[in-house]
C-alpha cells in the first residue's frame, strides 16, 4: 500500500492512547458492554501515567527481552528520527496494558536497555502523542461535524502546536502504517461480528489470517504470540457468541475446547482453560442470584440498614472478594449486569 492510500485509510481513525492489542480490542468491545473492569481508567489516566520518565525498573525477563530485541532490530538504525520514536506508541501502550501497576517504569526500563541515549527523548515524544490523542478524544464530536478539509486543518494545527516542524515527519511514516494495521483488525472484527451466515471455523480462519497479515514481519509481531488474549478477543465477537449460545452447555464447552486447540493451545492448556470456564460459570450463577437478592434489598430498605444488608449479602456470595464488589458498585460498575461471554469471563 502506498503512502497516499495509507493516509486515506487512516485519516478518520481516532487513535486513543490505548494498547496495540489489549486496549485496541477493548475499544471495540466496550461499545457492546462486554469489557471486564478496565485495566486503565480512560485515556486521560493513560496520559497521566506516562507524563514523566521515572526511574526504570531492572527489566530482565523473557517478555521484556523480546521487546528490546524487536525495538533494536526494527528501529536500531533510525531511532533518532521523531517519526520512528512516535511509531513506538503502540508497543508502549501494549506494555502498559499488560503491566497496569508498574507499566510506566517497566517500559522506561525497556527503553533504557534498547536505546539508553534516546530513552528520555522517546518518552517526551510519546507524551506529546498522548496529549494529541487525548485532544482527539475530547474533540471527537466537534471534528466529526466538520468538513473533511476543515477537520484535517484542525488536526494539523494541533499536531504542529505539539510537534512543530516534526509533525509532518511523524504523520508520514511508520505511525500511519501502524494505525492502518490497527484499523484493518478493527474492520475485520466489525465484519465478523455481523457474519451470521459464516461458519465458526471460517470466522476463526479469517480472524487468524487478518492478524497474521496485519502484524507478521512488523515491529508489533510479538502480538501474534499472545494466545490467551487473542482467543478472548475471538470469543467476544458477537456472531461467535450467538453460535455458542445455540448449543447445550456440554456442546458449547466441547466447541470452545476444539476452537482453542485449533488456536494452538496444548491439550493441558485446553483442560486448564475448561476448568476456569467451569469456575466462571459457577461465579456467574452466584452473581446472578446475588443481583436478584440485591435488587430486593434496594427496593425494601434504605439508609444504613440497606448498606448493612448489602454488605452481608456480598459477604455471603463473594467471601474475600466482597470488598472488591463493593468498590465496583461504588463506581456504578456491576459486573453481573454484563453478558456472560462464553470462553472469556
Amino acid at each position: 500500500m502506498d503512502r497516499k492510500k495509507i493516509k486515506t485509510a487512516t485519516l478518520f481513525v481516532v487513535v486513543a492512547a490505548v494498547t496495540l492489542c489489549t486496549l485496541l480490542f477493548v475499544f471495540y468491545l466496550q461499545g457492546k458492554g462486554r469489557e471486564d473492569p478496565p485495566v486503565l481508567s480512560g485515556i486521560s489516566n493513560v496520559w497521566k501515567s506516562v507524563t514523566s520518565a521515572p526511574a526504570p525498573l531492572a527489566t530482565h525477563d523473557p517478555f521484556s527481552d523480546k521487546i528490546v530485541d524487536q525495538l533494536q532490530r526494527f528501529y536500531g538504525q533510525t531511532i533518532a528520527d521523531k517519526s520512528v520514536q512516535a511509531s513506538i506508541l503502540a508497543i508502549r501502550d501494549f506494555v502498559l496494558g499488560l503491566h497496569p501497576e508498574n507499566g510506566k517504569n517497566y517500559f522506561y526500563g525497556i527503553l533504557m536497555r534498547a536505546f539508553p541515549e534516546y530513552a528520555d527523548e522517546i518518552m517526551e515524544t510519546l507524551n506529546k502523542l498522548d496529549q494529541y490523542n487525548l485532544w482527539l478524544a475530547e474533540n471527537k464530536d466537534r471534528l466529526v461535524k466538520m468538513t473533511a478539509s476543515n477537520r484535517l486543518a484542525a488536526m494539523w494545527e494541533k499536531r504542529k502546536d505539539l510537534f512543530g516542524k516534526d509533525a509532518e515527519k511523524i504523520w508520514s511514516g511508520e505511525l500511519l502504517a501502524s494505525e492502518a494495521r490497527q484499523a484493518k483488525v478493527q474492520d475485520t472484527l466489525a465484519e465478523l461480528s455481523q457474519a451470521r451466515d459464516m461458519s465458526i471455523d471460517r470466522k476463526l480462519d479469517v480472524y487468524r489470517r487478518t492478524l497474521r497479515e496485519a502484524y507478521d514481519g512488523t515491529p508489533e509481531s510479538f502480538v501474534l504470540n499472545q494466545g490467551p488474549l487473542l482467543s478472548k478477543v475471538f470469543f467476544s465477537i458477537d456472531s461467535v457468541q450467538e453460535d455458542l449460545n445455540k448449543m447445550s452447555p456440554e456442546q458449547r464447552q466441547q466447541e470452545i475446547n476444539r476452537l482453542r486447540a485449533q488456536m494452538g493451545f496444548t491439550e493441558r492448556q485446553v483442560e486448564s482453560m475448561a476448568k476456569r470456564d467451569a469456575d466462571n460459570a459457577g461465579r456467574w450463577d452466584a452473581g446472578l442470584k446475588y443481583m436478584e437478592k440485591r435488587e430486593t434489598v434496594v427496593q425494601q430498605y434504605e439508609g444504613q440498614e440497606r448498606e448493612d444488608r448489602l454488605k452481608a449479602l456480598r459477604s455471603e456470595y463473594f467471601g474475600d472478594e466482597a470488598n472488591t464488589i463493593a468498590l465496583e458498585e461504588k463506581d456504578d460498575f456491576y459486573r453481573f449486569k454484563r453478558p456472560h461471554v462464553w470462553g472469556r469471563n
